[in-house]
């Protein structure tokens, strides 16, 4: 995604200088995640079949070690600054994979990997999908993919590195860089969420992966991430990273920010590259931020004095629309007003919402001067534009009889990129309800 305005001219000139430069296979990214309406940045470099990633601190929380991914040595290299210390990680290649469509035709060659007798530990099975919707796009210069995957992973009983079924869908957009491919399959991480949940070296899990789909990833431009944790009722959580990339550009980078620094000694262990957090700074930044993506969850036991209104996922195209679901129920939850996201009406009575709300992007135009220029190249990225023109309708209904309570209608131009401006209109058509209910 980019922060730069455009012409049409500045367009061509920057996809020919992409053209130009790509035999220079050295890139520069900025990118950005977002978790539980929280961003932290990324800095990214990449040479040849090597990737530096510097990531930023996030709510109190450190900043994590600076990695190296080294696929001509099929190694991680992990590394503190701070503490000058270094950890060295291979690429795992005990990770047993059965691809789903092979089976028939051709029975599996994979071995299960040898443990030590006195090893503890059990398996941990992976179903992998991968689908390529076809659709492409060109995204700073390069042919993007659209592609989905879905990933479960569930433990054995006598599982160590994990305990809990885990769900992974992942919505994105990728592309493939010259010459960096790491086609070593890496280890599955910790899965606890604990953190003094330290690994046991004497308990080792076996890693079996089933794979299905013929599409394939790349390299990550535009990624939302769902993860949905747990599998006994209420013990589920859920929760959505969203990475954007900010900046894209080629540049002569230094050999040595992809090898390990002078003077730095090797580490006992990894964990010995972690730094304590402020727990207090973290609850602080958390307060100040609002935790915008969090699922706030509301029983079906109602708050006397309080209304309660269920908030349907906008209509609309081009749009995060399960992002700006929770921006708009979180925008609307004030004073004696609480919203919760609802999917369905049984959901909502079930809820004892007393009404229900709905929004549709009737229409979305891009409103910066380039606009219309934009609209007319194919395949560009429309979060390029700085401004859109906006028309959304917003209808909150009775839940007990089907009733319009109330239907405010908006027509204007909100600045941002798509989905920020999104975000502001409907944060006007929040206030308008909250303003009609009180």
């Amino acid at each position: 995604m980019k922060k730069h305005l455009f012409i049409f001219t500045a367009i061509v000139i920057m996809s020919f200088s992409f053209v130009a430069t790509a035999h220079a296979q050295q890139y520069k990214l900025r990118q950005t995640t977002s978790v539980m309406g929280m961003k932290t940045e990324s800095t990214i470099y990449v040479k040849g079949m090597r990737k530096r990633t510097e990531t930023g601190s996030m709510m109190g929380m450190p900043a994590p070690p600076i990695t190296i991914e080294q696929c001509d040595l099929q190694r991680t290299i992990k590394i503190n600054d701070k503490k000058k210390l270094y950890f060295i990680e291979p690429f795992s290649k005990e990770t047993e994979e059965v691809i789903d469509e092979d089976i028939k035709a051709v029975p599996s060659k994979s071995k299960p990997v040898a443990t030590k007798p006195s090893q503890k530990g059990g398996t941990i099975t992976m179903w992998y999908n991968i689908t390529d919707t076809g659709e492409r796009k060109k995204m700073y210069g390069f042919n993007a993919r659209h592609v989905w995957t879905s990933q479960k992973m569930k433990p054995s009983p006598d599982a160590c590195s994990m305990k809990d079924s885990i769900i992974i869908k992942t919505d994105g957009w990728y592309i493939d860089l010259p010459q960096f491919n790491c086609p070593i399959r890496y280890r599955p991480g910790k899965m606890s969420m604990d953190p003094n949940d330290r690994p046991k070296p004497e308990c080792q899990d076996r890693f079996v992966t089933r794979r299905s789909g013929k599409g394939k990833l790349g390299f990550a431009l535009i990624e939302t991430t769902t993860i949905i944790m747990g599998g006994k009722g209420a013990q589920v959580s859920e929760f959505q990273t969203n990475l954007e990339t900010l900046e894209f550009s080629a540049a002569k980078l230094d050999s040595m920010l992809f090898e390990i620094p002078p003077g730095y000694k090797l580490a006992a262990s990894e964990d010995e590259l972690q730094e304590k957090f402020d727990m207090g700074e973290m609850m602080r930044q958390a307060k100040n931020e609002g935790l915008g993506q969090v699922k706030t969850v509301i029983t079906e036991e109602k708050t006397s004095g309080k209304i309660r209104i269920g908030v349907y996922e906008p209509k609309g195209e081009g749009l995060q629309l399960s992002e700006l679901q929770q921006h708009l129920t979180n925008s609307i939850s004030v004073g004696n007003i609480e919203a919760v996201t609802v999917s369905s009406e049984e959901q909502a009575k079930k809820l004892n919402c007393d009404y229900t709300l709905t929004s549709d992007f009737i229409k979305i135009k891009q409103g910066s001067k380039v606009g219309g220029l934009l609209k007319a190249i194919k395949n560009t990225d429309p979060n390029a534009a700085s401004s859109f023109n906006m028309d959304i309708s917003l209808t909150l209904t009775n839940l007990s009889d089907g009733s319009l309570k109330m239907q405010p209608k908006l027509s204007g131009k909100y600045e941002g990129k798509i989905d920020e401006a999104a975000k502001k209109a409907l944060d006007e058509g929040s206030r308008q309800i909250v303003k009609g209910l009180n």
